[in-house]
């Protein structure tokens, strides 16, 4: 099983912390905010399972990341994720756990002390996500694992699995229905396809076309996507 993370890090030393955290690779890294507007969105949006928030000194200046980044999610998420602070001002650690996160760690990063805070998480979360989606056609029920759909195609109100094994199930539900209902690893790159990224070979930017399963299947990805194209080439790279 993988989490996904978001680090909202402002410093010169992120590519450090990045590296550090992609070490342990049950957790696989959504993207990386550098402003807290940025950081605000990108949790809306992806909704990660942890966000790793570097606060790195007390300063409160506009634009700049603090804890007010929370403050502001409580406007719009009824639960927040899973919070993990990184700060090099050890005071910092009293604000944090009165806000209600989850970890501390000090900057340097210790790797053990790292170490633990993920094992935690890992043990308190290991029913975070189901496995398998139940597609529901004409009182057939089909039980599909994740990581055996490639992509979904819409089709005016229905929309078409394609699976691994070559086999295509019909749900008599909108592909916007499905989209709510997938992890992380899935995402829409055209108004009628949502892939998952396990089954990404090559992106030719210049075609607009994603290659899937061996080059087998090419499907065309829109510009209104091209943010979410962006995502998987960093993730991906």
């Amino acid at each position: 099983m993988q989490f996904s993370f978001i680090l909202v890090d402002d410093s010169n030393d992120f590519e450090t912390t990045l590296e550090q955290i992609k070490q342990f690779d049950d957790f696989l890294c959504v993207a990386v905010c550098q402003t807290k507007k940025e950081g605000i969105d990108k949790i809306l949006e992806l909704k990660p399972n942890v966000v790793f928030l570097s606060i790195n000194d007390g300063n409160e200046s506009q634009g700049s990341i603090s804890f007010s980044l929370l403050s502001e999610l409580h406007e719009y998420l009824e639960e927040l994720p899973t919070i993990i602070v990184l700060s090099d001002v050890k005071e910092a650690a009293y604000e944090a756990y009165q806000r209600g996160v989850t970890g501390f760690l000090l900057k340097p990063i210790d790797p053990n002390e790292l170490r633990r805070c993920l094992f935690r998480f890992q043990k308190t979360h290991k029913a975070l996500f189901a496995d398998k989606i139940s597609i529901k056609s004409n009182g057939d029920y089909n039980f599909i694992k994740f990581h055996d759909i490639i992509y979904l195609k819409a089709d005016s109100n229905t929309t078409d699995f394609y699976l691994k094994s070559g086999k295509v199930v019909t749900a008599f539900k909108t592909l916007k229905h499905f989209e709510k209902l997938l992890p992380f690893f899935f995402f829409r790159i055209h108004h009628g396809y949502v892939i998952n990224i396990d089954y990404v070979n090559r992106i030719n930017l210049g075609k607009n076309s994603c290659y899937l399963d061996n080059n087998e299947i090419i499907l065309p990805f829109s510009r209104t996507y091209k943010e979410n194209i962006d995502t998987i080439i960093h993730r991906i790279s």
